[in-house]
């Protein structure tokens, strides 16, 4: 009787152990949990790192913003077509191309104010392209609602004033022509005053090596930037395409790039025919992106 006794007290937990061992076989085995030992990466939820320990996600955000791209940016190009205004038709295909081309409109010119009411409603950016006096002047004339060097202050202000309100919505100017004015450091220092004033920016065409004007509107503290390459100066569409080309490889080396065109046919031409590879090697922006 002792023996039986002694046999069931060592069977019963034995007994009770298997039955423990089974029911925990068959909870793993049909609900899918997995046992893993520490640091076995096996299972283990996305905020713990490989060594089983919590990951700081705090420092993670810090040090990559939401929203934030890792990778490098693409190189930036703003292409700027001059001299809008004059040409009803050639203007208005330029403005239906798909591209972000910032628009400069002549004051003054026969067909400105629908160039200007179209580029409104596509949404282009407008700046106004402000006629200055040429090293050939009068020989060369820059044409209606010119800044001369012949002018005071009051001038100056007065003519900029009439010309912006022609040019409704312009965000900043470039010169048209002007070699002579943007040489003169105290007359364009005027019209970069009252640009700053006005909370535009402006964009030097460098229509001659000597220019002042960036210079001075960084000593200003004016947003500006200046011409890279003309891309029509030969209106023929090899040489237009060659100064794309420039256009690019100076964006990837320096990361921007601003290109100045003209409402030619060819120009048009080579621009539509390029826009899908233009949007694929470089980001096009308007040129109000680009200025600093």
């Amino acid at each position: 009787m002792k023996k039986k006794r002694l046999f069931l007290l060592f069977l019963l937990p034995a007994l009770f152990l298997c039955s423990l061992l089974v029911c925990l076989y068959v909870l793993i085995e049909f609900t899918g949990i997995t046992v893993s030992p520490p640091g076995s990466g096996k299972d283990r939820p996305a905020s713990y790192d490989v060594r089983g320990e919590k990951r700081d996600t705090d420092a993670i955000q810090r040090r990559w913003p939401k929203g934030a791209r890792r990778e490098h940016h693409r190189p930036r190009v703003a292409i700027i077509i001059d001299d809008l205004g004059n040409h009803h038709d050639l203007d208005l295909s330029l403005i239906k191309l798909d591209l972000p081309l910032s628009l400069a409109i002549l004051p003054s010119a026969p067909f400105t104010d629908v160039v200007v009411q179209e580029a409104t409603r596509r949404g282009r950016e407008i700046i106004l392209h402000q006629p200055m006096e040429p090293k050939d002047y009068p020989c060369v004339k820059p044409g209606p609602g010119a800044l001369l060097l012949s002018m005071n202050e009051r001038e100056i202000r007065e003519i900029l004033d009439k010309n912006l309100r022609q040019v409704f919505g312009a965000r900043g100017i470039n010169n048209h022509m002007g070699s002579s004015f943007t040489e003169n450091r105290e007359k364009i220092s005027l019209v970069l005053r009252e640009l700053k004033r006005r909370g535009l920016f402006f964009i030097d065409s460098r229509t001659t090596k000597g220019t002042v004007a960036l210079d001075q509107a960084k000593k200003m503290g004016l947003p500006a930037a200046q011409r890279t390459v003309f891309l029509d100066n030969t209106p023929d569409p090899v040489a237009i395409s060659n100064q794309i080309n420039h256009l690019i490889r100076v964006a990837r080396q320096s990361g921007t790039a601003i290109g100045i065109g003209h409402p030619y046919c060819q120009t048009i031409e080579i621009l539509a025919q390029q826009q899908n590879r233009l949007r694929r090697e470089v980001d096009i922006v308007p040129v109000s992106e680009l200025v600093r």
